[in-house]
């Protein structure tokens, strides 16, 4: 709210207001916006996302994937450990037991201390029961089942959070109606800094996006194919000019300068010979009725983009100022 620029690129009722404000004393009206402008600013129910708001996303994304990575590998684990001991208890009872292995039983008789010492000795090497068949299940783990149930909530949390981010921009853009509710000549001040930011960058932008069609033209028209594109292009002749007709009846023609898809009525085509300027009604009424490829800058009115000087071969012949102040006061001709 302290700052007129912080996510100022909505707009807004208050926009509308001040445009037809506007628009009563003479000037331009502003809304709706030209297709420039359309990718910059945005109205605040629109679905588009803005730069800041696609950053913050991308972030929250990163810790939400990081958070779920982490819950998904403990659950895993969790699963994974019951599976295990599960399958080690279930083949443990599938066994038929051990048997105790055939031994040699040796029976002392006599008294003194001698029998004694030698009957212990002798029960030593006993086995410790004298059952045909051990059991093992005893010493079987017994694993606990897991809580699907847990589970469940787990993964309906993050599903709520996933859904929390993903709203969270539309959501926080609600700030520009409190605003407005609460604070309305702050609402005012911000919305009249953003018409008056439209209102500049519309003559800037446009000027931008004509020179760079025109770099651009200029650019390919210089460059030269090398050998190998050459090469390419005289063996697959016949499949590039398939692709090209197949692209062109699926493709319709656009503005040149705001890409705009065009129609009979405001098709408005370059007349210089082999030039492919097209444009709509707009563009090229705001270029004077010159197209922006082959014509020089200062014709269509861009006299701040004048890259055509002239050769000083041109002025070679023509005398010069120790000349003609020569000629002037000496009376003297050329």
């Amino acid at each position: 709210m302290h700052s007129r620029q912080f996510q100022n690129v909505f707009l807004t009722k208050i926009l509308s207001d001040i445009d037809r404000r506007h628009e009563k004393h003479g000037h331009d009206p502003l809304l709706p916006l030209h297709q420039l402008e359309r990718a910059k600013y945005m109205k605040l129910t629109s679905l588009r996302l803005t730069l800041f708001e696609f950053v913050s996303i991308v972030e929250n994304a990163c810790f939400m994937a990081t958070t779920c990575l982490q819950l998904f590998a403990i659950c895993f684990l969790d699963y994974g450990l019951f599976w295990l001991l599960e399958t080690m208890s279930f083949h443990g009872h599938q066994e038929t037991g051990l048997e105790v292995p055939a031994y040699v039983d040796l029976e002392i008789k006599g008294g003194g201390f001698v029998a004694d010492v030698m009957r212990g000795i002798a029960n030593a090497f006993r086995p410790l029961t004298q059952k045909s068949i051990l059991d093992v299940n005893p010493c079987l783990p017994l694993p606990v089942k897991p809580d699907y149930a847990e589970y469940l909530i787990i993964l309906l949390l993050c599903l709520l959070a996933w859904l929390i981010l993903l709203a969270e921009p539309y959501i926080l853009r609600t700030r520009h109606l409190i605003m407005a509710y609460f604070y309305p000549k702050r609402a005012k001040e911000r919305g009249m800094f953003l018409y008056n930011m439209i209102s500049e960058d519309r003559t800037s932008i446009f000027k931008f996006v004509r020179r760079r069609k025109r770099n651009e033209f200029n650019h390919t028209r210089n460059v030269k194919h090398t050998r190998n594109f050459t090469w390419l292009n005289n063996r697959f002749s016949c499949l590039i000019y398939m692709c090209s007709c197949c692209s062109c009846c699926q493709s319709t023609e656009r503005c040149t300068i705001c890409g705009r898809s065009l129609t009979l009525s405001n098709r408005n085509p370059c007349d210089t010979p082999g030039c492919k300027g097209v444009y709509c009604g707009k563009c090229f009424e705001k270029s004077h009725n010159k197209c922006c490829l082959c014509n020089r800058p200062v014709d269509y009115g861009d006299f701040s983009d004048v890259t055509e000087v002239d050769d000083s071969s041109d002025y070679s012949e023509k005398e010069s100022f120790s000349e003609r102040q020569y000629r002037k006061t000496c009376g003297g001709q050329r």
